[in-house]
């Protein structure tokens, strides 16, 4: 099993993680061995923000400890304070880990290419 299987596998298993995906070099084949991991990640709306900084920084650890690296290697984005260039990176980009089939995923697309073809709209429109 290759690293990023290894981390699909333990990311089904963490409660309360609504989205993971892989994004960076190592989600579009660039990567080098010392290479981070740019994982973004969604917790459902019941985890609050304490609650999710101290979450982050268990399931940094569990990610180091199942593909054996550095915690410090692990970089975790926040989806819903990304902005929209991070955000349509995500959608465009992103290998799913976690949520693929579901209706969180599916209303982040919607959203986020309804966004952005309003930004380019406004951008092509602009006076």
């Amino acid at each position: 099993m290759n690293k990023t299987e290894s981390l699909k596998k333990l990311l089904q298993t963490i409660p309360d993680l609504e989205l993971a995906v892989l994004v960076g070099s190592r989600a579009n084949g660039s990567a080098t061995d010392k290479s981070d991991w740019d994982i973004a990640i969604r917790w459902e709306r019941r985890v609050n923000g304490l609650d999710s900084l101290q979450r982050c920084e268990e399931l940094k650890q569990q990610i180091a400890d199942a593909i054996d690296t550095h915690k410090d290697q692990i970089d975790l984005i926040d989806i819903p304070l990304a902005r929209l260039a991070m955000r349509a990176l995500i959608a465009e980009e992103g290998i799913v880990l976690k949520g693929e089939s579901s209706l969180a995923w599916s209303h982040y697309l919607t959203r986020t290419w309804g966004e952005l073809e309003d930004y380019y709209w406004r951008q092509h429109n602009a006076a």
